[in-house]
């Protein structure tokens, strides 16, 4: 697996699933340095739970494509999302804050000042 250049969280997703250029953008601007784009699993839950059913094949062609990894939930995580969640009434969103952690690697998003409850302010964070 390449080294991760970004994470993308729901709101990246659904945004990808509408036909958002700027999503499909950074993905290939990844690509294009040879990283990989991570998109945690709960995430992509989520956004499977929100999309419309016209949205759904794209994400399954997002899922679908070499360089995206889709980061699962693993047992030694469980402690960080649940305490993270509670802060950011979001599952989700604590995964895809942990996944870049993790990886030290930026987020896109639309919660910026949120992310800043658990990670640094400083953070590097592309918006949506």
């Amino acid at each position: 697996m390449a080294d991760p250049g970004l994470v993308l969280d729901t709101a990246c997703l659904l945004a990808y699933s509408e036909g958002a250029e700027t999503v499909g953008e950074q993905i290939v601007q990844v690509a294009d340095r040879g990283q990989s784009v991570i998109v945690p699993a709960l995430c992509l839950a989520e956004a499977y739970r929100r999309v419309t059913t016209d949205g759904w094949r794209l994400l399954d062609i997002l899922g679908d494509l070499d360089q995206v990894v889709v980061a699962p939930v693993a047992h030694d995580m469980c402690m960080f999302l649940g305490g993270w969640s509670r802060t950011l009434d979001s599952m989700d969103l604590a995964q895809t804050a942990l996944e870049a952690a993790r990886a030290t690697t930026p987020i896109m998003t639309d919660r910026r000042e949120l992310l800043g409850e658990v990670l640094p302010k400083e953070w590097p964070v592309i918006d949506l």
